[in-house]
């Protein structure tokens, strides 16, 4: 056996000669820590649930509603046939083929497996959530999904639907490092946090937990479209108010954590 190629060490290009006191990122880290000292100023949120048994079944059905815009329902997701560990064992970041499309059965199956409902337990859905407070929220931006106009939509996983947001979404190159992505997918798959949702259960510890989610939600997606031979890049490089204010949102109590790219494979 070769012997292993020592790993870089990068922490004083991160750090320089020393570590502020103030580095953002470790104050963010450190206070979303948990310690037994803060455990009952962080549990305010679990023992008012505790005590209202209809506030956790309230808490089960979050989600935003846009009721007074336009909804299509979405057709019965498509099945992949491709089994799970093999769709495992395939999966590659892609980048969508140019003119990509996408048919709305294979649009739906990514959505509802990134945070569609399941049966069982009212509100429960595909993917791990702290307390089962469900702090996401899903939006597509439709380039080319077959009988979809082009447009910025929220996903409602409670009725299965699209609800159109606005207009067409001729910003949506300019949210990305690589516009060329935004032209080429067919869809792209923005995923946000409603960050209050979880903080009220469980203070800033929540946040992390929005995090951790959004990545179970990517992921499932990421592995519903590889079983479905769909090529999927997910994106980090993108500017975040500019895909807020396409999304119509504030950046503040909800805000884009992850976004998606889906088309065609390269041929």
């Amino acid at each position: 056996m070769s012997p292993t190629t020592p790993t870089a060490q990068f922490a004083t290009v991160v750090y320089g000669d020393d570590v502020t006191l103030d580095d953002p990122a470790e104050v963010l880290h450190e206070a979303t820590k948990l310690y037994p000292s803060i455990g009952l100023r962080h549990g305010r949120g679990i023992a008012l649930m505790e005590r209202h048994s209809d506030l956790e079944q309230s808490v089960g059905r979050a989600g935003h509603r846009f009721p007074h815009r336009p909804r299509t329902a979405l057709p019965p997701p498509r099945r992949p046939t491709r089994l799970l560990w093999r769709a495992v064992e395939q999966r590659r970041s892609l980048r969508p083929a140019p003119g990509s499309t996408i048919d709305r059965s294979t649009l739906a199956a990514v959505l509802s497996s990134a945070n569609g409902v399941r049966g069982g337990e009212p509100g429960r859905r595909s993917i791990p959530s702290g307390g089962a407070l469900y702090p996401l929220e899903l939006y597509v931006l439709s380039n080319r999904v077959e009988q979809t106009p082009r447009g910025v939509y929220h996903f409602d996983p409670h009725d299965s639907c699209l609800e159109s947001l606005q207009g067409a979404a001729d910003g949506i190159a300019g949210t990305l490092l690589e516009p060329a992505v935004a032209e080429n997918s067919a869809a792209i798959i923005a995923v946000t946090g409603v960050f209050w949702r979880a903080r009220f259960k469980y203070g800033l510890r929540g946040y992390r937990f929005t995090l951790l989610e959004a990545g179970h939600a990517v992921q499932n997606a990421l592995l519903t479209a590889s079983a479905l031979g769909l090529a999927a890049l997910p994106l980090g490089g993108f500017y975040d108010a500019r895909v807020e204010a396409l999304l119509g949102i504030d950046g503040v109590h909800e805000s884009v954590l992850y976004l998606v790219a889906l088309g065609e494979c390269e041929r």
